[in-house]
């Protein structure tokens, strides 16, 4: 399913990333021969691209970030691992990394010393808070500080200074606010347990965040909004958020993340017009994109009697365009899924048994997939042995005009082509959904 936050983003936010290009040539030595797929990721940027072989490198071209900072990801025997590196304005890197077990380092600047450094340090820190149950408050206590401590001893023995000291602080603060978040589940003891509060051994999340770095950081742009306020009401995060960080970027960033909360959120069955209103007073108040009232106001779809959603293109395994208003004059039974859901999948004999068994012919079955691999669809329908009426909508249209969050999904429009029933019953049922299906007329 399409994750909210990333439509809304990448349709607010302004790239800082300009049409240039970067070419990276990264080689792997020492524990190379396990290393299977390579990516980069510019820092701030939700895309990656996937590096070619090429000879004994790993080769692709990227979006250029001003920044200069960049991801490496690769995926090394069973686990993924992650490099930070920099590389200011060179368009053309040839690294030579490192692979080390399951770490990876990269010496070519005192810079991206320092990164490899602090990344298998706080690697470390974490491992130990995982595997080490039991741990004392005084340990806990001692294990979230060594965060800062390690970062200020690579800091001193790299001599890194600027953007790069600067983005080594957020990226260390993240990692030490997530551990000590962890330590109920690691620990196996409640919040209320933990001896020492954030504020004993961490900065305030603003005094961390507050920066050009931050919008780096997908979680911390999380943390900040988990940290807003505890009131859940929408206004009230803003508000907060207006009020204590001064960086447009990053307030560009949580607002997508709290508003875009909102939408996903809204009960719109039980006051859509005041859900509305009130989205477009807070889009005027804080002059925000009309994007988000436009994404709210679609979702008009769910409540029950409203018609099926607008500028949908369902296309059958053949590529023929399926208008949904070809079905009316008939119930149509809506099963949303996709090939990689297996509880998707289980669903499947039990519909087709159903469709099988009912009596009413004024009931269609139609299938959505929202796969956006098309032949990884057409594979599992052969797989799995699917007749009927089989639709795919890559775009996952469907699924977030109605804001299903999880599939499989089902629903119930009437004859006129209307929502009769949102969340409709699963096919595994059994007696239930069919005697409601038998009872349609």
């Amino acid at each position: 399913m399409k994750n909210i936050f990333a439509v809304i983003a990448s349709i607010l936010v302004v790239s800082t990333v300009s049409a240039q290009k970067v070419r990276f040539d990264i080689k792997f030595t020492g524990e190379a021969s396990d290393v299977k797929k390579v990516y980069v990721q510019p820092c701030g940027d939700s895309n990656t691209v996937t590096l070619r072989v090429k000879g004994e490198s790993y080769v692709g071209t990227t979006p250029y970030a001003e920044s200069g900072f960049y991801n490496i990801i690769a995926l090394k025997g069973h686990s993924q691992v992650i490099l930070p590196i920099y590389i200011g304005e060179d368009k053309n890197p040839v690294l030579q990394v490192n692979a080390n077990s399951n770490e990876f380092v990269l010496n070519n600047t005192p810079e991206n010393r320092a990164l490899s450094a602090l990344t298998h340090r706080v690697n470390d820190l974490d491992r130990r808070l995982w595997l080490k149950g039991d741990m004392t408050g005084k340990e806990l206590k001692e294990l979230i500080e060594g965060y800062r401590n390690v970062l200020d001893s690579i800091i001193v023995a790299d001599g890194v200074t600027g953007k790069v000291a600067d983005y080594m602080k957020v990226y260390t603060y993240s990692r030490a606010y997530n551990a000590y978040s962890n330590i109920p589940r690691t620990q196996s003891i409640p919040v209320t347990s933990i001896p020492f509060s954030k504020s004993d051994v961490l900065p305030s999340v603003s005094e961390a965040f507050d920066n050009e770095y931050s919008p780096m950081f997908y979680t911390a742009m999380h943390i900040i909004r988990d940290n807003l306020t505890a009131s859940p009401v929408m206004l009230d995060k803003l508000e907060s958020l207006y009020e204590t960080y001064k960086n447009e970027t990053v307030r560009q960033r949580v607002v997508s993340i709290v508003v875009g909360d909102y939408i996903t959120n809204y009960n719109y069955t039980h006051d859509f017009e005041g859900g509305l209103e009130l989205l477009k007073r807070v889009t005027e108040q804080y002059g925000l994109s009309d994007e988000y009232v436009k994404d709210f106001a679609k979702r008009k779809a769910i409540i029950p009697g409203s018609a099926f959603p607008e500028g949908i293109t369902l296309v059958d395994a053949n590529g023929k365009k399926v208008d949904f208003s070809d079905f009316k004059g008939k119930y149509v039974y809506i099963d949303m899924w996709a090939s990689w859901c297996g509880p998707c999948c289980k669903e499947i004999p039990h519909l087709q048994k159903l469709e099988a068994e009912l009596q009413n012919k004024d009931v269609v079955f139609v299938l959505i997939s929202c796969d956006s691999d098309e032949q990884a669809w057409k594979n599992k329908i052969a797989e799995i042995g699917m007749h009927g009426i089989q639709l795919i909508d890559k775009e996952n249209a469907l699924g977030d005009a109605l804001n299903i969050k999880a599939i499989p999904f089902y629903l119930i429009y009437d004859k006129q082509g209307n929502l009769h029933t949102y969340n409709a019953k699963r096919p595994s049922s059994g007696e239930v959904i069919k005697e409601i299906l038998e009872g349609l007329k």
